[in-house]
C-alpha cells in the first residue's frame, strides 16, 4: 500500500496553522526524509486576525523542522481592479514573520470592497483571503494543475465526503488528498493531541514534557482566529469576560460595515447578536462562567468550517 504522504508535486501543503495541519505537515516531511520535494509547496494565508500564538506556532513548525512556510497576504487593490487582468502574483504579498498583518488589515481591506461582512452563509474571509490567495500563489509559479493536501483527520467523515464530492465536481484546477483520513493514515483527534501534548490534559497548564517540544498553546474552542463568529455566543462571550479588549477590533468592522452600507439597522457577522450586544451583556453579567472546552465540539483549522476547506 503506498504511503498517503509521500505527495507527489506539483502540489500545495495548506497549513492553517492548527495542531492537526501541522501534524499533517510532520508526517508528510518524514515521508519525504525531512525535505520536501521542489514542487510541493507549504503555505499559510494570513488574514490579520489569526491569534499571535498562531503565528508563532507556524513560525516553530517552520524553524524547527527546516521546512520553508510561504507566508500569503491578500494584497488589496483600487476599486476598480476586480481580478481581470490582474496577474496573480499581485493579487497577493509574501511576507516575513515579524511583518505579517497583526491588526486585521487583509481583513478590513476586503470589508471595505465588498462593503458587507461575512457571515456563516458567505464566509468570504476563508473563501477569498486564505482559498483564493492560495490558488494564485500556485499560478503565480506556473502551475496550471496541481494537488491540494488538506488536514482533514478520520474522525471528520462528513467533511472528507464534502470534499470528495467537490473533487468530482471537478470545477477548481486542483484536486484535494487527505492522508490523515486515508486508511493507512488514519488519524483521530486524540492521535493529534497525543501528538503534541502527550499525558497533559491541559495545553495551559502542563504537568508533563511535551512531545515535540512545543506547542500551539490554545484550547480548541480558541481557534486561530482571534474572535471568529462561527464560535457561537456561549464562546465568544467568555471570551470577551477573559478579555475585555478582545472585542472592540470586531464592534469597529460592524459598525464600518453599516456605515458603508448606509444602513439603518446595523451590520452583522452573526444575525442573532453582534459583537456590541455580547459586550454589553457581558458588562451585566460580567462573572467569569466555567467552560468545559472539551465537550465543545469546535475545530481550531479555519478551513474545515468554510466552504472549499481545499486550500
Amino acid at each position: 500500500m503506498s504511503d498517503p504522504f509521500l505527495i507527489t508535486g506539483p502540489a500545495l501543503i495548506s497549513f492553517s496553522g492548527g495542531r492537526t495541519s501541522a501534524y499533517m505537515l510532520w508526517r508528510i516531511l518524514q515521508a519525504h526524509g525531512g525535505t520536501l520535494p521542489d514542487d510541493v509547496h507549504v503555505t499559510f494565508a494570513n488574514t490579520g486576525k489569526e491569534r499571535e500564538e498562531t503565528l508563532r506556532f507556524v513560525q516553530e513548525c517552520a524553524t524547527r523542522w527546516n521546512v520553508r512556510v510561504r507566508l500569503l497576504e491578500w494584497r488589496s487593490r483600487p476599486l476598480g481592479q476586480q481580478g481581470r487582468g490582474v496577474p496573480p502574483e499581485d493579487r497577493y504579498d509574501e511576507v516575513g514573520h515579524n511583518s505579517l498583518s497583526r491588526a486585521g488589515e487583509p481583513f478590513k481591506a476586503l470589508i471595505e470592497r465588498k462593503k458587507y461582512l461575512p457571515n456563516a452563509v458567505s464566509r468570504f474571509c476563508t473563501s477569498e483571503l486564505k482559498i483564493e490567495v492560495m490558488k494564485w500563489f500556485m499560478q503565480a509559479q506556473g502551475y496550471r494543475t496541481w494537488t491540494n493536501v488538506v488536514g482533514l483527520r478520520r474522525d471528520e467523515m462528513h467533511r472528507v465526503f464534502k470534499q470528495i464530492e467537490r473533487n468530482e465536481k471537478n470545477k477548481e484546477c486542483w484536486k484535494s488528498v487527505m492522508p490523515l483520513a486515508s486508511f493507512s493514515g488514519a488519524t483521530t483527534a486524540n492521535d493529534v493531541w497525543k501528538f503534541w501534548l502527550g499525558d497533559n490534559t491541559d495545553p495551559k497548564s502542563l504537568t508533563h514534557e511535551l512531545p515535540q517540544g512545543f506547542d500551539l498553546g490554545l484550547y480548541p474552542y480558541e481557534g486561530n482566529c482571534d474572535n471568529c463568529f462561527l464560535k457561537g455566543y456561549q464562546v465568544l462571550s467568555h471570551l470577551q469576560r477573559k478579555e475585555p479588549e478582545a472585542f472592540e477590533d470586531w464592534i469597529a468592522m460592524e459598525a464600518r460595515a453599516t456605515a458603508l452600507a448606509s444602513k439603518e439597522s446595523g451590520a452583522r457577522f452573526d444575525a442573532d447578536w453582534s459583537y456590541a450586544d455580547i459586550k454589553r451583556d457581558v458588562a451585566a453579567s460580567p462573572l467569569l462562567i466555567p467552560i468545559d472546552w472539551r465537550a465543545l465540539e469546535f475545530d481550531a483549522e479555519c478551513g474545515t468550517w468554510c466552504p472549499g476547506e481545499a486550500a
